[in-house]
């Protein structure tokens, strides 16, 4: 099992002990009350909602703390996708097991014109609009799939009035039930409010000054940016950045580290939607920029393997922020830079200046309208190095296959995630591989 696989296994163990425990708790307390088995399944499946609900808000927050527990941004994003799935299925199941056996409206609750179990509707309603709108964010402009992520509070609150006021035990009695309902439904509520008003004002809070715009090729740009304070990464690793600029949209878009120097760090940055093309043409020097943390665990920290790094187009980012960093490379490693023709590589002087320098780093371009494209048996597999791979994910994800098909315990670390969601993506690209597949089996 690899270190990514054991990662997301423990962090879906992690969250079915919070459902475990939501509904351990509701199964205590209405026990208590002689209440009936449908109530009881009623009752879980639609707290779970709620708690679903409140673990894709907190996901969303990249809080330090979750993103080591999870062991990376991407397998939070796995897991924030699916939860979102998820309350789908949770909101299907629960409304085909409701009924109003027993069920009491309190009358503390403001009562809307509305009926209580119309708001539930309502809420469902809204939910699977959102979710299947952000299924097909692969074909969304970055800022309209954000912009789309911020009402999702909107079914969540209706969902939530639903469940408290719709309740067959008053969950404001401050029993071990009620405690817990508060408690996460508070934390559900902070944790989306945070990211809708806050998150760019405290997240954000590196301040710098972009001082140089560098054009490496009709694309690709560096910037390079004067940090009012240091600021600590590890080479290969990413940060959300956000611009103040006037004729930039303010957006908060994540992109790699590509090194740093005293004072200053660089990101490069390839013109892949409107925001980067606007970064390309338009951005002015100097202009004002804040930064988050450091993100990433693709930080080369195995000195005990040889290293085989793989960058494909802008993925060689993080690989030029370790040549540029003062970390000494400790074991042999080759770089393995695929690009869709020579003229879209960068700092290639950088590479062939290093490789130079220092006899245990070895580069080859791969230029796939000459070459084709990188296949794992040009790899130097025979050494059992450690491969760390970054670039577009079709790739990424079909060298990986390739890898471990012909030898299972090579280590590979990669990155390929998006911000966006592939899963429909790449659900479209598995039927049609097995499309494939069945006529390509089937006699002629």
């Amino acid at each position: 099992m690899t270190q990514k696989q054991f990662s997301y296994i423990r962090s879906g163990v992690m969250i079915l002990a919070v459902f475990a425990i939501n509904a351990l708790l509701w199964y205590l307390r209405l026990s208590q009350s002689f209440l009936n088995n449908n109530v009881m399944i009623t009752s879980i499946f639609g707290s779970s909602i709620l708690i679903g609900f409140v673990m894709v808000f907190l996901l969303s927050t990249r809080n330090p703390i979750l993103v080591r527990l999870f062991g990376g941004l991407e397998s939070i994003y796995f897991w924030h996708r699916w939860l979102a799935i998820l309350l789908v299925g949770l909101i299907f199941v629960h409304q085909t097991s409701a009924n109003n056996d027993g069920l009491i409206v309190l009358q503390r609750y403001l009562i809307f014109p509305i009926e209580l179990d119309e708001l539930g509707e309502l809420a469902r309603n809204g939910l699977i609009l959102l979710v299947m709108l952000a299924l097909f964010a692969k074909w969304m402009k970055y800022e309209h799939f954000k912009y789309l992520h911020r009402f999702m509070i909107v079914p969540y609150l209706i969902g939530l009035y639903h469940g408290f006021a719709y309740s067959w035990v008053d969950l404001f009695s401050f029993d071990y039930l009620s405690i817990w309902m508060i408690f996460t439904s508070l934390l559900g509520i902070i944790s989306s409010l945070y990211m809708l008003l806050f998150y760019k004002h405290i997240a954000l809070s590196n301040l710098g000054v972009i001082s140089e715009k560098n054009y490496l090729n009709g694309q690709v740009m560096d910037l390079k940016v004067k940090m009012m304070k240091p600021y600590r990464f590890k080479p290969g690793q990413f940060a959300f950045i956000r611009i103040q600029d006037k004729k930039i949209k303010k957006q908060i878009h994540p992109f790699s580290i590509s090194g740093s120097d005293e004072s200053h760090v660089y990101f490069t940055i390839k013109t892949l939607g409107d925001y980067t093309k606007q970064l390309y043409d338009l951005l002015a020097i100097p202009s004002v920029v804040t930064i988050s943390r450091s993100f990433g665990h693709m930080t080369f920290s195995d000195n005990k393997h040889p290293q085989v790094w793989i960058g494909g187009g802008v993925g060689i980012t993080p690989f030029i922020g370790k040549l540029r960093s003062l970390e000494p490379i400790e074991t042999p490693t080759h770089l393995f830079y695929s690009v869709r023709n020579a003229q879209e590589a960068i700092h290639l002087d950088l590479f062939e200046q290093y490789q130079k320098d220092h006899p245990q780093f070895t580069f080859t371009l791969v230029d796939q309208q000459k070459d084709g494209f990188l296949k794992a048996t040009r790899l130097p597999l025979a050494q059992h190095p450690h491969i760390y791979m970054c670039g577009p994910k079709p790739m990424v994800d079909d060298l990986n296959k390739q890898i471990k098909a012909i030898e299972k315990g090579i280590l590979v670390t990669y990155e390929a995630f998006s911000f966006t969601g592939t899963l429909v993506e790449g659900l479209l690209q598995k039927i049609k591989s097995s499309y494939r597949k069945f006529f390509a089996s089937r006699p002629s």
